[in-house]
């Protein structure tokens, strides 16, 4: 942004409270607007576990990343001229079900080993988070409220340095098992690209639900999921 000499500005929005994602049926991120226009839509830069075809895969390779940041420049110069943006259509999918958590080995902050397999039995919360997520950290903080011989809890820390995530988890106490992130547990997963994101499986590891992002109404909608499992 700094090469428009204060043109233009940069926004990030929370996804739970973004009108314009809400206007355009996003319900996954990231999502791209150039003013008024949804520019690239969450499929462009993951696949959400279906076969790979957004305009950005894969996001790891440079080389797509440097596409993206071409294409958005451009129309960022379209815009800068009086041209007009054709905006996309937003074929963003609900919250998936289906499927069933990876079978990938997992280890704790403490270095305990663990499968996904291992906690069939019941229902299982998955939050993916980062100490620096402000989102993440209360949700985390009412889970405390779950019993535990009726709810299992993992907690994946990403994208933050094992100090951090060891400070966040003694001073919160966050419940269940804290187990680290790392590539092999994204691809197990198709992502998840950000934080907050939370998955709900059934007693049998079955995946029902998947909540991107941290929504106003996101923690009854988990305690009203966990009602029918």
């Amino acid at each position: 942004m700094r090469q428009y000499n204060g043109k233009v500005a940069f926004r990030v929005e929370d996804l739970g409270a973004s009108k314009i994602a809400e206007r355009f049926g996003v319900d996954k991120y990231p999502a791209i607007f150039v003013d008024e226009a949804l520019v690239a839509r969450p499929e462009d830069f993951y696949a959400w576990g279906e076969a790979p075809s957004g305009k950005y895969l894969p996001w790891r390779d440079l080389a797509n990343r440097r596409r993206f940041q071409a294409d958005l420049k451009k129309m960022i110069d379209i815009r800068l001229s009086g041209g007009a943006i054709a905006s996309l259509p937003a074929e963003t999918r609900d919250q998936p079900a289906g499927g069933s958590l990876p079978d990938i080995a997992m280890t704790t902050i403490d270095g305990a080993d663990f499968r996904f397999g291992d906690l069939r039995g019941r229902p299982l919360l998955v939050e993916f988070w980062a100490p620096w997520c402000p989102h993440c950290l209360d949700t985390l903080k009412w889970m405390k409220k779950f019993d535990r011989s009726r709810v299992d809890i993992v907690a994946v820390a990403i994208d933050a340095p094992a100090a951090e995530i060891s400070a966040a988890v003694k001073q919160l106490g966050i419940p269940g098992r804290v187990a680290l992130g790392s590539d092999a547990v994204r691809d197990a997963f198709d992502g998840p690209p950000a934080v907050p994101t939370l998955l709900v499986a059934d007693r049998n590891g079955r995946i029902v639900r998947i909540f991107y992002g941290a929504s106003p109404t996101l923690h009854d909608d988990i305690d009203r999921l966990l009602r029918t499992l």
